[in-house]
């Protein structure tokens, strides 16, 4: 509510945004994943961009205005339905926008979904778009689940096309954080609150960069975060920007 008061291009945000997509105002942060896939991935508003998550549509709304000038298309979709709901209900008339609801299940996100998050299947065909987007997706996954997500991402995409995406991928020296102290989970991930585990969970280093070669990436850049020292770019979360072969 401060945040609101004080900022009026704040006072049109979702309220689920103060709840379930992480900090920062909703036009900004918005913007800043559209910038993301400019600088990373060549987004110039022309290319078909799939946002694997996309919650209230934030990257939907630093999107929208190029991707209408540009000829482009979008595809957002969660596993929250009241989120697609709020998606479509704000890009109403927008015929490059698309949302969809996929009823996985999920312990924090979606608890009654009908789906296991090991038979996930993406709602497009494949080769459909250039790009893929999954902002702070795998923070909430077990390995598995990333696993299979990566497959159904590069299964969406173009040869060449690219697929950016955040993680907590935790290497010697990095393995947690005065901000985010990840304890032991299983064999290949930590988390923040055993209690809790998909509330922020990370994935070693060498295990999640395998599964990207796996699902059919042939090359990607790794850019460090700053949730925790030696940050690379201005993120808090680690970034991947991986080629599809």
């Amino acid at each position: 509510m401060p945040a609101r008061l004080a900022d009026p291009e704040r006072r049109a945000e979702p309220w689920s945004v103060l709840h379930h997509v992480g900090h920062g105002g909703y036009l900004h942060i918005g913007r800043y994943l559209a910038g993301l896939l400019e600088t990373y991935a060549g987004f110039d508003g022309t290319q078909g961009v799939l946002d694997i998550g996309c919650g209230t549509g934030r990257a939907a709304a630093g999107l929208d205005t190029r991707l209408a000038a540009g000829g482009g298309k979008y595809l957002g979709f969660d596993i929250s339905a009241s989120a697609i709901r709020y998606c479509r209900r704000r890009f109403a008339g927008d015929a490059h926008m698309a949302f969809e609801h996929l009823d996985v299940r999920h312990p924090d996100y979606n608890p009654r979904g009908r789906q296991d998050e090991l038979q996930v299947v993406f709602p497009c065909a494949e080769g459909a778009f250039d790009m893929a987007l999954a902002a702070s997706v795998f923070t909430h996954l077990e390995m598995p689940a990333v696993r299979r997500y990566l497959g159904e991402t590069s299964k969406a995409l173009v040869p060449g096309g690219r697929f950016v995406f955040t993680a907590f991928a935790l290497e010697p020296g990095r393995e947690a954080s005065e901000k985010f102290p990840f304890g032991p989970y299983d064999e290949t991930s930590s988390v923040v609150d055993a209690q809790a585990p998909l509330g922020a969970i990370g994935h070693r280093r060498e295990v999640l960069e395998a599964a990207i070669r796996e699902a059919g990436f042939k090359s990607f850049g790794f850019y460090r975060g700053d949730w925790a020292p030696g940050a690379g770019y201005a993120g808090g979360q680690d970034l991947y920007v991986a080629v599809k072969g």
